[in-house]
């Protein structure tokens, strides 16, 4: 039974910059290029004959391209105990708009999503015990990439493996102009 979710690929510029953010912070697991990505809808696990049945729900998606940026760091969590360590969006409207709209494109093989839409990348993984984050999040705070057009948007799969999750595209979704 897939894992699933939908998100947006980072492209290779923004990727790398994002890497250059990891310093060595106790029991903090960094993502890889191949891990980074925003999630814009989790929908879980599904079965097979679901897949085709959500495939085809959302090649009705009618919505614009848009130019996104990143902006800041963050965590979720509490200061004791973090769980995630992210980078956020800045101007997320667009994504808010895409993700209003993939809502009711799944409603019928999804339950709504209860937690409020954050649009973040996330950085690291906190384990328990891990290092004080306050100076990593002033020395980053103000981490903003340089914009780009976001011309799709993807369904991926989710492995679970030692080193991490993987992600395989599934399908791709354009945006239009």
């Amino acid at each position: 039974m897939p894992r699933l979710f939908l998100g947006l690929e980072l492209p290779e510029h923004q990727c790398q910059q994002l890497l250059a953010l990891q310093e060595p912070i106790v029991s903090l697991r960094w993502q890889t290029a191949a891990q980074l990505h925003l999630t814009v809808r989790f929908i879980g696990d599904v079965q097979d004959l679901q897949v085709a049945e959500l495939t085809s729900a959302l090649a009705a998606l009618d919505a614009p391209a848009f130019l996104l940026q990143l902006g800041g760091v963050g965590y979720f969590g509490s200061p004791q105990r973090p769980s995630i360590l992210w980078a956020g969006v800045v101007a997320p409207a667009p994504l808010q708009a895409l993700r209003e709209q993939v809502d009711e494109l799944i409603a019928p093989w999804c339950a709504a999503d209860p937690q409020r839409f954050v649009p973040h990348v996330t950085l690291a993984r906190c384990g328990p015990g891990s290092g004080p984050l306050q100076g990593f999040l002033q020395r980053r705070r103000g981490l903003l990439s340089s914009p780009w057009q976001v011309k799709e948007l993807c369904l991926f799969s989710s492995d679970p493996g030692s080193g991490g999750s993987r992600y395989s595209v599934l399908a791709r979704y354009p945006l239009e102009g």
